[in-house]
């Protein structure tokens, strides 16, 4: 089996987390909501990958600090997923989304059990907002 690298952002801001809801045509988990991120390029380190993902899908500059989280998954596709979650921060510019997603919002931790999403990341940012 082959796997893929992948990397996720948990942007923090003003004590609200960036949350984007995917396009209804993508080919995986149309219309849940996620944090930011994607597949790794060659030779990109996690870290280069999540801010290029983050400068592609939202236009924002963030920091990229400590890792978080690991976790793996299987897309609709078939290909097999191995991916950092790590913990980010704004920095600047206005939400700009890509055709990769339908939506943003900027919302407390806590709220993201009220979403549309997959059980592993409601673990996740439900672990995250116990720390906050």
């Amino acid at each position: 089996m082959q796997y893929f690298l992948a990397v996720k952002g948990i942007i923090q801001k003003d004590g609200k987390i960036l949350v984007l809801k995917r396009s209804d045509t993508d080919d995986h988990r149309p219309g849940v909501w996620e944090a930011v991120g994607g597949g790794m390029d060659k030779e990109e380190s996690p870290q280069e990958a999540l801010l290029r993902e983050i400068a592609e899908e939202t236009g924002l500059v963030a920091s990229v600090n400590s890792p978080f989280n690991v976790f793996a998954f299987k897309k609709d596709t078939g290909e097999f997923k191995v991916g950092i979650t790590f913990l980010c921060e704004y920095v600047s510019g206005e939400v700009k989304l890509s055709d990769e997603h339908s939506e943003y919002r900027w919302i407390e931790p806590t709220v993201f059990a009220q979403l549309e999403s997959v059980p592993s990341l409601h673990e996740e940012i439900d672990r995250y907002a116990k720390l906050q």
